[in-house]
């Protein structure tokens, strides 16, 4: 069985060490490139603000792995330790982690790991006056920083990176899928690149592998079947999730 892998250079090396342990045939085709913001766009500008205040934030929220690592690169840079005070959240486990290894007390929904999830914690229900950073790429959804507002929240961005879509030919595309293979996506962004590559996506592969239901119900009203959706992004809940369905 074959598994095309889409993360970004760098960040696929030990997923597909452990899929060709399992046994699995695995091509890597990185679908976006992370790139940090330039150091005098509006973004940095705008995050080095956000950065240098943050001991008046109460919360931070890291909404992915690549925010969380962009984020603690700035506040390493920033802060010889981080301010007191401070609540930290990452949307799920893969967000989560690299502020729990950095030695912060980060929590993250038990379940559901999306913007959806993130706003069920009890800990961001009353949060009227409060000011919360939100670690992110450039764009994305609003869903969050809207949600929070509406409680009575000040909400600011912190834009880290970009994500810039990685092009392949034509032909590249029929040697990746010439085996049908699963494909391994992170984002519904990731869906979107593909799509605008390859034409019929959905009769060229075997099936999706998506981050979140909220993406992977999107994925299924355009036709894709089946799709599986493992409990997190996290390598061992990717092969826990083939091995029981696969």
């Amino acid at each position: 069985m074959t598994i095309l892998v889409t993360r970004p250079e760098g960040q696929a090396d030990q997923l597909i060490g452990a899929l060709e342990q399992c046994g699995y045939q695995v091509l890597h085709r990185p679908l976006m490139a992370i790139q940090p913001v330039a150091a005098d766009s509006p973004a940095a500008r705008a995050t080095r603000s956000c950065m240098l205040d943050l001991d008046l934030y109460q919360q931070v929220i890291a909404i992915s792995a690549n925010a969380a690592r962009q984020g603690l690169a700035w506040l390493d840079e920033f802060w010889p330790q981080p301010p007191l005070g401070l609540n930290w959240y990452g949307v799920g486990p893969a967000s989560v982690e690299p502020l729990r290894e950095f030695g912060l007390d980060a929590q993250c929904p038990v379940s559901r790991y999306d913007s959806e999830g993130l706003l069920a914690l009890a800990a961001l229900q009353q949060i009227a006056e409060q000011r919360i950073l939100i670690w992110r790429g450039v764009g994305g959804r609003e869903t969050l920083a809207s949600e929070l507002r509406a409680r009575g929240a000040r909400v600011d961005y912190a834009e880290l990176y970009e994500r810039q879509p990685v092009p392949y030919s034509s032909d590249d595309w029929d040697t990746a899928l010439a085996a049908c293979p699963w494909l391994l996506l992170s984002s519904g962004q990731a869906l979107d690149i593909i799509e605008g590559q390859v034409p019929e996506l959905a009769r060229r592969i075997a099936g999706l592998i998506l981050p979140s239901e909220r993406i992977a119900a999107a994925a299924r009203a355009k036709g894709y079947d089946p799709v599986l959706v493992p409990a997190s992004a996290r390598d061992e809940d990717m092969l826990s999730c083939l091995a029981a369905q696969l």
